[in-house]
């Protein structure tokens, strides 16, 4: 891993010389175009990069490629949340602009009538 970082720009940081490891790459873009680079891969429910990176390469050290490979910055924030996860954050979110609470605020944001005011999920069974 560490020759990843080699063309990295270096800079000054507290008086010492330093890669730039904030910098973001190419590397989504330069796969994208070429198939037989990736693997696509459906997340399925409640399963966690970790899952992933131990499936494809062996080891949950490679849990930075599942997050690189899908443009994923904040782990915490973007990656998909399970089906209860989500539904907490739909309550928390529109539980003031509903007038509901619980559940109730979770089958509001599914009313078709919504639909210009929130972004909600669909799944299919």
């Amino acid at each position: 891993m560490a020759r990843y970082f080699e063309n990295f720009p270096t800079i000054e940081y507290n008086g010492r010389r330093v890669k730039d490891i904030t910098r973001r790459n190419n590397f989504t873009r330069n796969i994208s175009n070429n198939p037989y680079l990736f693997m696509p891969y459906t997340v399925k429910q409640g399963q966690r990069p970790e899952d992933i990176a131990q499936s494809y390469y062996g080891s949950t050290d490679y849990i930075w490629l599942v997050y690189l490979a899908n443009n994923i910055v904040d782990p915490y924030l973007e990656w998909p949340l399970d089906d209860y996860n989500f539904n907490q954050y739909l309550s928390r979110k529109y539980a003031a602009q509903s007038g509901k609470t619980g559940e109730d605020v979770v089958e509001w944001t599914r009313d078709p009538d919504n639909i210009n005011n929130i972004l909600y999920y669909y799944k299919e069974v």
